[in-house]
């Protein structure tokens, strides 16, 4: 545990904990990965979360070639592989790719799978209990070609049900990591206390698995109805691992959120233009600017508006800023250094979940 956080709960377990962002695989964040020192990669698995939207064929897929042409196009797969490769290299990483289509013959993961082997990238399958039968069937080859096991991540409600649950499960307990996915509700699992607490406790085979880790997050799908200007919102995902740690569970719990991004937050087919927003991570909160739009009645210039969220992070008292850290180090030269660009929206999502990701791994043991 580092000095510079003494607020962080008492640590009683034997391993390193490891963390587990999970991201939408949108511009910025792989930036912000990119941009990771080697210190704040280790022990972090991210979970990249492949929605339709974001990856370059949508169309049912099809068997790859035993024989491919040696001037074949680069497919979606190899894009995406080069795409991991380039922001975080040969180290383990969860991937859901449950919203691309297949059949229970073939999926868009097998041609994932195969570009990504290509590249020595070190992929592990994640589902859900209820993604689509064609995903389950593709994750079941992907564990028996690979043999590196699965992530299953399970609601609340699936936790109290696990005995039930897990006798359908096609992967190994002992070769399976297990994600508590909360999503937004960690608040209201934090207020529940004990209750929500005991369930943890009882988890099924819980010192079994892989890996256990509870993620969620704090952070609202939409900044609408908020206040112009700054809100602080604690971060509660992370009081919420501290609680079930003090209260002790029988195996090591890892942590996992959804950095600066809520985890119901869409931007798809939102009409511009768009308030110009930021979300920063200080010490043990989120500081969550809500800006205007950059057109019409009240509107301010975007350069304006990032210039004057910099500023306000490089003066806040309990900033606790990162040495060397690449998203607190280009935050500051937007506030300081004049001429230094003040970014875009994709930008300043680069720069804020690089922050959080290193601060958040500097803060767990």
């Amino acid at each position: 545990m580092s000095v510079l956080f003494p607020s962080m709960g008492k640590w009683e377990g034997t391993m390193p904990v490891t963390y587990v962002p999970i991201l939408r695989w949108k511009q910025g964040e792989r930036t912000a990965l990119n941009n990771l020192r080697a210190a704040a990669r280790v022990n972090v698995v991210p979970l990249i979360v492949i929605a339709q939207g974001n990856y370059g064929d949508t169309k049912p897929p099809r068997a790859a070639p035993k024989n491919p042409p040696k001037s074949s196009p680069v497919t979606a797969s190899d894009a995406l592989a080069k795409q991991i490769s380039d922001a975080w290299g040969p180290t383990k990483l969860f991937i859901d790719a449950s919203d691309l289509p297949g059949s229970p013959t073939v999926h868009h993961l097998d041609n994932i799978r195969a570009s990504a082997n290509s590249a020595n990238l070190h992929l592990v399958p994640s589902t859900r209990y209820l993604a689509p039968p064609a995903y389950h069937a593709a994750v079941t080859r992907m564990i028996a070609a690979d043999r590196r096991g699965a992530a299953l991540r399970i609601s609340l409600a699936e936790l109290t049900t696990a005995p039930t649950s897990i006798a359908n499960w096609y992967c190994p307990v002992a070769e399976t990591d297990l994600i508590i996915d909360l999503g937004g509700s960690v608040a209201s699992v934090l207020a529940l206390g004990a209750p929500a607490f005991a369930a943890f406790r009882a988890l099924h085979q819980g010192a079994s698995w892989r890996s256990v880790t509870v993620a969620g997050g704090n952070i609202p799908a939409t900044l609408t109805g908020y206040t112009v200007g700054q809100t602080m919102l604690p971060r509660t995902e992370l009081d919420l691992w501290n609680a079930l740690n003090a209260y002790g569970l029988g195996y090591t719990l890892h942590f996992g959120d959804y950095a600066t991004i809520g985890p119901d937050a869409s931007t798809d087919n939102i009409p511009g233009p768009v308030p110009i927003n930021a979300k920063y991570t200080p010490d043990g909160q989120f500081q969550i600017f809500h800006g205007v739009k950059t057109k019409g009645p009240g509107a301010i210039p975007r350069e304006t508006q990032y210039r004057n969220y910099a500023a306000a992070i490089s003066r806040f008292p309990r900033r606790t800023p990162l040495g060397n850290c690449w998203g607190d180090l280009t935050i500051d030269a937007i506030a300081n250094v004049p001429g230094t660009s003040p970014g875009s929206p994709a930008s300043w999502v680069g720069y804020c979940v690089n922050r959080h990701i290193e601060l958040t791994r500097n803060q767990l043991p």
